[in-house]
């Protein structure tokens, strides 16, 4: 009974210990950043690339726009700090075949943006042969910061980095924020 009573009075002092340092740090936030929450306030509605968008990817022929193959879905996430991620519905690949989408995103000119993103792909499936997938974006807001038109050059490449095409892969996108 005695163990049970400071075992009680050790866990009671922790969770007030903790909880104290908890609103310290905050109150030293508040400080350091007196206008931050303030100004994420204020980005409320103008939230720019930053969150998840379902977009629908046409792939094209460079020299001529002619459409290759039927559209398909894609999920791309980009994060505060210019961090981004993403998932494809290509069928294109077998399932297995290709990671996910981990990339960068930064602002370009005006209210557009550019973001580079990297996917491993094992290209065939009996010779397990690596290598990754880059697409370069060229972004562009429209219906009000909901959605976006995209132009982005893809590029396939071995393990040690040597491009497998030519020259590199077309494709056109839609992107639409989900809310």
């Amino acid at each position: 009974m005695l163990f049970g009573g400071t075992m009680a009075g050790v866990l009671t002092l922790s969770g007030m210990l903790f909880s104290g340092l908890g609103q310290v740090a905050f109150a030293q936030q508040k400080e350091q950043f007196p206008d931050a929450l303030a100004a994420a306030s204020q980005r409320s509605d103008d939230r720019g690339i930053e969150g998840t968008w379902r977009v629908t990817v046409t792939q094209k022929v460079c020299a001529t726009g002619v459409q290759i193959g039927l559209p398909f879905q894609s999920l791309l996430t980009f994060a505060r700090g210019g961090t981004m991620t993403g998932t494809t519905a290509n069928t294109v690949f077998l399932p297995g075949q290709r990671s996910g989408d981990y990339g960068v995103w930064r602002p370009a000119t005006g209210h557009s943006y550019t973001a580079t993103e990297q996917a491993f792909v094992i290209f065939s499936a009996g010779s397990f042969t690596q290598g990754s997938q880059v697409i370069s974006h060229s972004i562009s807001p429209t219906n009000g910061g909901n959605g976006f038109n995209d132009v982005a050059l893809i590029q396939f490449y071995d393990v040690n980095g040597n491009p497998l095409l030519p020259t590199p892969g077309c494709a056109t996108a839609v992107g639409q924020r989900l809310q």
